[in-house]
């Protein structure tokens, strides 16, 4: 039987060394990470909103569709890949549902973030997002 993708993860991250994952957003760039001789990866919000929207990651790409695009990414590599979970999308039974999932979907992580309220990422966004033009 293969190794789950939990247990490859965790096989890496327990070797010696420095373990550098860089971010993926959709199979190609998986694959591109993959190619490139790292051993891991994680999904980031941001950049997948940002391809399947052309938006930032405010809020507004839907639980549904990060773990479609997660799918995606898992079937396109053989490396692990570490799932984005954000905030667990929702109350506590959201949070374990977005745990189910990414189980299921076959990542091998995920990450999630401790807040509550969108309100402080739209902030960050949009002071951040104003550049300059020259008149």
């Amino acid at each position: 039987m293969a190794e789950s993708p939990a247990k490859a993860l965790r096989r890496i991250l327990d070797s010696p060394g420095v373990h550098l994952g860089p971010a993926c957003f959709d199979a190609l760039s998986a694959k591109l990470v993959e190619r490139a001789g790292f051993d891991y990866c994680f999904t980031s919000g941001f950049s997948i909103s940002a391809a399947r929207l052309g938006l930032p990651d405010v809020g507004l790409i839907s639980f549904g569709e990060m773990m479609d695009q997660g799918r995606q990414i898992i079937q396109a590599v053989s490396i692990p890949i570490i799932a984005d979970g954000d905030n667990g999308y929702g109350n506590a039974m959201n949070v374990k549902r977005t745990v189910r999932d990414a189980i299921r979907a076959g990542y091998a992580g995920i990450f999630l973030e401790d807040q509550v309220d969108i309100i402080e990422k739209i902030l960050i966004f949009i002071t951040s997002s104003f550049v300059p033009t020259l008149s």
